[in-house]
């Protein structure tokens, strides 16, 4: 199974020395607006250097141990860093920093749709280089994050994922096998997942066994749909939702309590009212309203993440 290709001028990224490279791209791109996207950067095994502008994550290529990085050049040019990792690994490493930006994403039908739907300082953010969700390097390591702040506190989600990554991930996140070796009992007793337990074994072994997800945990876009999401024994509406807003399925809000929360306190309205009233939003409904959280937490000038003490409330 292979990734979405990028665009033609995404895939010409030229080495400017050694573990280094440029990943040019046909349209502007804000990594810190991306990093502030949503909470996974506070996630192991992410850092974020505010100071120096630096994203980076512990990675396993092939089994070797290492880590890549990216950091802004200028609006449509980021640098590619990769430690440990040999010139073989160069592709794996670009295409790994290239999914968390969603660097293959044409943003301009969103631009239009948002800019005429009630959304216009958001379509503004996109154009500028916003409206990208920090992703992870696979879509099974999205979607056990995403199954692991179901029904928990932010702190249990960064607890629980710590403890993936620390066992069985030895550092990194671990693959579909490697969660499915470390077994259910493990899960419960020593990473503490819970009734999620079950649940995330489950779920990897149905998807690698449907071919929707490979043993590095690349998923199938197309094959894995919302229906066959919510299929999925014990992944109800929000998880689904958020897994597709992952896979640039914008057309559903993930609600969790902390949408309501929010609708509630600050636009004094329901979910269900607040969908209804952006129904011209159309596919781009769900990242309007991510924008527009984004918006109202940062000032969009200068966007700058809160120390890691100030952890946010979920990941969405």
């Amino acid at each position: 199974m292979t990734a979405s290709p990028l665009s033609l001028r995404a895939q010409r990224s030229d080495l400017v020395g050694a573990g280094r490279a440029t990943l040019q791209l046909d349209w502007p791109v804000d990594l810190g607006l991306t990093v502030a996207s949503h909470g996974w950067v506070h996630l192991e095994p992410w850092r974020w250097d505010a100071d120096r502008g630096t994203l980076s994550d512990a990675e396993r290529v092939d089994g070797r141990h290492g880590s890549i990085g990216l950091r802004q050049q200028n609006s449509t040019t980021l640098l590619v860093s990769g430690a440990g990792f040999g010139a073989k690994h160069r592709k794996a490493v670009i295409a790994r920093a290239a999914r968390w930006l969603s660097a293959e994403w044409d943003p301009s039908p969103a631009v239009d749709s948002l800019a005429t739907a009630g959304f216009a300082e958001e379509a503004a953010l996109v154009a500028r280089g916003g409206g990208r969700l920090l992703r992870c390097s696979t879509f099974y390591e999205d979607f056990i994050k995403t199954l692991l702040t179901v029904n928990t506190s932010w702190a249990g989600t960064c607890r629980m994922v710590s403890a993936l990554v620390a066992e069985p991930g030895a550092g990194a996140f671990p693959t579909p096998e490697m969660l499915i070796e470390y077994g259910e009992e493990r899960l419960r007793g020593i990473a503490k997942l819970g009734f999620r337990a079950p649940t995330a074994v489950a779920a990897t072994r149905r998807m690698l066994d449907d071919g929707v997800m490979d043993a590095e945990g690349t998923g199938d876009a197309a094959r894995l749909g919302y229906d066959y999401l919510i299929g999925l024994k014990g992944i109800g509406p929000y998880a689904a939702s958020h897994c597709r807003m992952l896979l640039h399925d914008f057309s559903r809000i993930p609600v969790d309590s902390v949408v309501v929360a929010h609708l509630r306190e600050r636009h004094a309205t329901t979910p269900e009212a607040f969908i209804a009233s952006r129904a011209e939003c159309g596919v781009y409904l769900g990242l309007g309203y991510r924008l527009l959280r984004l918006r109202e937490k940062f000032q969009v000038a200068q966007v700058e993440l809160a120390p890691p003490a100030q952890t946010p409330d979920s990941a969405y």
